[in-house]
Formats: C-alpha cells, structure tokens, sequence
C-alpha cells in the first residue's frame, strides 16, 4: 500500500512547525468544507476534506508524527479523539466551522462582519423617481428553537471551567517576570453559563443562517455608485447585537439621457430645413414621453437649449430639480432626389 503523503496534502514541509502545519490545516478546511460546495462538487470535497483531516490528525500528534516519518504504517482516523496541541479535534473543528443545522454559509463570534453588503441594480427612471425594491438575503440570526442560548429547551447550567465568572486568571512567564491577566472564558464565551445539552437546531452556537426578506425604498435622485444604508439590517451576534445593510446601488444606462449630478443631457436630431427655418419640435423629457419645443430659425449644430427644471431631483429636497440640457445635432444628408439637389444647387448660388 503507497503511503500518503500527509505533508503534501496540508502543502506543508517536513520541516515546518506544528503552529505552520494548524495554519495551513485551517485554511484548507476552510477552502475545503463540504457544506461549502455545490452539489456536483459535494463528493469531491467531503474526500478532500478527509484526507486534510486524516493528515492533520497525524502530523499534529509529536508522536504520531515521529511514527510517520520514520515510517511505520498507520491509519489514523479524521475522527481521532486524541489530544493534540492542548485540545479536542473535535473542539478545534467546531472553532473552525460555526454553522447551523442548514445553509451553507460560516460564521463566528470574532470572525463574523456584523455589517452586510449587497450589490442593487435599478434601471435609469427609477433612480429618478424613486422605488421600492424587495430583496432577499441570507444573513445571521438568533436562533428561535433556543433564543440564542445554544441549549436545548433553554437549560443551561454553571461553566465548570469559570465557576460562572466568565473569566479566567492567567499566570504568564515573561522576561520581566511573571504577569497576572484575566481573560474571556473559552468554554462558556465569557457568558459564565453553557448548555446542558445543545439545542438541535443550532448546534449550540445559538445562531443559523436564515433567508430574509427586505422592501427597500430607493430616493428619488439617488446616483450610480452610492449607498443606502439599512440599519440593523446586517447579521446578529450571539449577544444580540446587529450589524447595518449597507446597498450598494447600480444604476443601468440609459439610451437617450446621460446623467451629471442632477442634470441630464439629450441630443436632438433635426434636419437642414428644420435648423434654418425653425418650428416646433418633440423632445423627450424625463417625465413625459416628450414635450414640444420651439426651435428658432437659423439654429446652428452644436447649439445648447436648457428646459429648466426638468432635471433630476435633489436626494434631500426631491421639490427642487436640475435641468435638461438639449444639445442639437443637424443632420447632413447622405442620399439626396435630383429635385433635392437642385434646391441644394440654388441654395448654393445664394450663398455665394
């Protein structure tokens, strides 16, 4: 039977430390976790993902490590209840992976953003005007089966490991001498109580990712590129405490009107006749399908008219409005009828 080789796998070398090989340990857990692949990869991972565990629980264990490379044969199982490093494998799995009884997404205490970020696209008039968008996103909350408690019908009972402190004394040895700190309880998370049996639905971590809905009112005015915030809209911690949704809003071209800050730009076409003798014409504006303007006699291409107050709505005061800007484009003819071009010939000799 070929040996594995366990350095390999976690992308470690014989010569690393036992903290280099946990590093790269977690990270491919991480990156290799079955709940976080889709369902064609879902086989491809759980075999990855026991083969890193399978490796770790070796190389992490001094002596089961020292067996490896002097190469004695061995099959030692991801499941291992061993000790290693000063804890459970189990323990450092659960540290690794906080994750509900569903969904596929991670979360932690210390690793978790409580802020929540989520990319909205609108079309062109509805950044003008103003909407309301609904929306639907997975996000974490309290878990309702133990109000957050972790515990199985609610029942917990005092942390051994504090006596119900929530805090530990330590004594550590420094080139100065030794130091005395009081830090968070690992066991309990500083809470003094844990479950006496976990809740089922949670896992005992008292959170789960749950899918959630959100009607978004989007302000008349608003630009490209700017935010909205919606506040404790974001994830939950286990103490209760939630984060903001912060919408990043996307607003899609439109083909007539460009934007600049509150005003908007449209080009007119209009003919050789229309430029030189003027007359009334269809523009479009931002709310109507269009609005008749008169163009005087004469107009040259490139001439600018304003529509005042046919802009875009200020964000803080949507009663007060920018302009339309019309920039006038005359048409140059490509094919023309003989009776065109002997107008055009008149004309011509006119000029002259």
């Amino acid at each position: 039977m070929v040996k594995k080789d366990y350095y390999e796998i976690l992308g470690v070398k014989k010569t690393d430390s036992a903290e280099t090989i946990k590093k790269s340990y977690k990270k491919l857990a991480l990156k290799f976790h079955p709940d976080k692949a889709s369902e064609d990869k879902k086989k491809e991972y759980e075999e990855s993902f026991k083969g890193i565990n399978e490796a770790y629980s070796t190389l992490c264990d001094e002596e089961k490590r020292k067996r490896y490379d002097a190469g004695e044969s061995s099959s030692f199982s991801s499941k291992s209840n061993s000790n290693f490093g000063g804890g459970d494998f189990s323990d450092l799995l659960r540290d690794l992976f906080r994750n509900g009884s569903s969904g596929n997404q991670f979360f932690d205490e210390e690793d978790t953003d409580q802020d929540l970020h989520y990319e909205l696209t609108i079309e062109f008039k509805e950044a003008v005007f103003g909407c309301e968008k609904e929306i639907s996103i997975k996000k974490n909350i309290l878990c309702k089966s133990c109000n957050g408690t972790g515990a199985k019908d609610n029942e917990l009972e005092t942390c051994s490991k504090c006596n119900g402190n929530g805090r530990l004394k330590i004594n550590q040895r420094t080139p100065w001498g030794v130091i005395n700190q009081t830090i968070r309880c690992d066991n309990c998370e500083g809470k003094g109580q844990i479950p006496k049996s976990r809740c089922r639905n949670c896992s005992g971590f008292g959170i789960v990712v749950s899918k959630e809905k959100f009607k978004i009112k989007i302000p008349a005015g608003i630009d490209n590129g700017q935010t909205l915030r919606v506040q404790n809209g974001g994830n939950t911690l286990k103490n209760g405490s939630k984060g903001d949704l912060f919408l990043f809003i996307q607003v899609r071209p439109n083909k007539i009107f460009k934007r600049e800050k509150f005003d908007v730009y449209t080009e007119l076409f209009i003919s050789f006749s229309e430029a030189a003798l003027g007359g009334e014409i269809a523009v479009p504006i931002l709310s109507s399908e269009e609005l008749k303007i008169k163009i005087v006699k004469g107009t040259e291409s490139g001439s600018v008219l304003r529509l005042k107050g046919q802009g875009i709505p200020y964000v803080n005061n949507p009663n007060h409005r920018g302009d339309e800007f019309i920039i006038i484009k005359v048409k140059t003819p490509k094919k023309l009828t003989k009776a065109q071009i002997q107008l055009f010939e008149e004309l011509r000799k006119l000029d002259k």
